[in-house]
């Protein structure tokens, strides 16, 4: 097991707080029978809507080439599906499929759990976090808004 770096900044010491949960993400995937990059991809898909291959490697962090082989996983499982974009027929959007929906649904169910770093934290704590968190997740938000594509 790799030791976790405590480092002074809030930023940092978040970042070192997510990667010292990633087992407990990875349980949960591996409790779907998935891996950690199919349940992110079935959580950033839209319910409602597609998203075109490359905005889907956009959102994943990755280069699109690296969607292919995700998509072609999640497609085997019935989870999504490939189509045509109305806009051209040459761009592939990704869709959830029915049963990708009741399994992002039950994934995001368990992903609202608190994981135990923070399960151990007392409510008071839980929801000073919470609104901090929330916060800066608004201001991420604006920002996004506000950047030029």
């Amino acid at each position: 097991m790799v030791a976790v770096k405590f480092r002074s900044t809030v930023w940092t010491t978040f970042l070192d707080l997510i990667h010292a949960q990633k087992y407990w993400m990875k349980q949960i995937a591996d409790d779907f029978s998935i891996t950690p990059q199919m349940a992110q991809a079935l959580h950033v898909l839209p319910t409602a809507d597609s998203l075109t291959m490359k905005e889907l490697a956009g959102e994943m962090w990755c280069d699109a080439s690296n969607m292919t082989g995700l998509i072609d996983r999640l497609e085997a499982r019935g989870l999504v599906e490939r189509q045509p974009s109305a806009a051209d027929r040459r761009v592939k959007c990704v869709v959830l499929t029915a049963a990708g929906k009741r399994l992002r649904r039950r994934i995001d169910d368990r992903f609202s759990e608190a994981p135990p770093a923070i399960a151990a934290l007392s409510d008071a704590d839980r929801q000073t976090l919470h609104e901090i968190l929330a916060r800066a997740l608004e201001n991420a938000e604006q920002q996004r808004r506000e950047r030029p594509e």
